[in-house]
């Protein structure tokens, strides 16, 4: 009888802190969208998220740098818009252990260079954005995942930019959709 009662409490304590250890996790991330977006424009892009999660809360810092592809920019006056977006992000997971969907909320600063092209003057500015963001992590092998994600932006500042007759100004509503690759601990 006490053998019994020994190893049932030896078992419910290794469960416990089995429990335990399953409800913390933490990782890092890569989001391909700044990479490929600055390719497009001969420059070199980069993202980096560090994460800590606690059952099922996950907390994000992360940095991203791009080159805006002038394409999608909507003024003509001007060229070369590079960003670098820093931000805090706070995610749920209805589902354990940091896999499946995901919501998450953010404030984001977004520091910004541009080129007139009408003078060829280079102008700083920034952006506060407030995000939603949705995603679903897929676990691949072992440590390693893959997380389609998508994004709406609110700018919440209306910081512009004014050379000439014209201006630039970021777009108030932005959507983005990208995958990111990552490691879980």
């Amino acid at each position: 009888m006490l053998v019994v009662f020994t190893t049932n409490a030896q078992q419910k304590s290794t469960s416990e802190k089995s429990d335990q250890a399953s409800n913390h996790s933490y990782g890092v991330a890569v989001d391909l969208l700044p990479i490929v977006m600055s390719a497009t424009q001969g420059k070199l892009g980069y993202s980096a998220q560090l994460w800590y999660g606690y059952k099922h809360i996950r907390f994000r810092g992360l940095i991203a740098g791009f080159t805006m592809p002038d394409k999608l920019m909507g003024n003509d006056d001007f060229t070369n818009l590079e960003t670098t977006a820093t931000a805090v992000i706070i995610d749920y997971f209805p589902q354990k252990d940091f896999k499946g969907w995901w919501f998450g909320a953010s404030f984001e600063m977004w520091n910004n260079s541009i080129t007139s092209k009408i003078d060829d003057s280079s102008h700083d500015f920034n952006n506060y954005v407030a995000t939603a963001s949705l995603g679903y992590i897929v676990p691949v092998y072992k440590k390693f995942y893959i997380e389609p994600w998508g994004a709406f932006h609110y700018v919440l500042n209306n910081e512009k930019v004014s050379v000439g007759n014209t201006e630039y100004k970021t777009k108030k509503f932005q959507a983005e959709i990208s995958i990111k690759v990552g490691l879980k601990f």
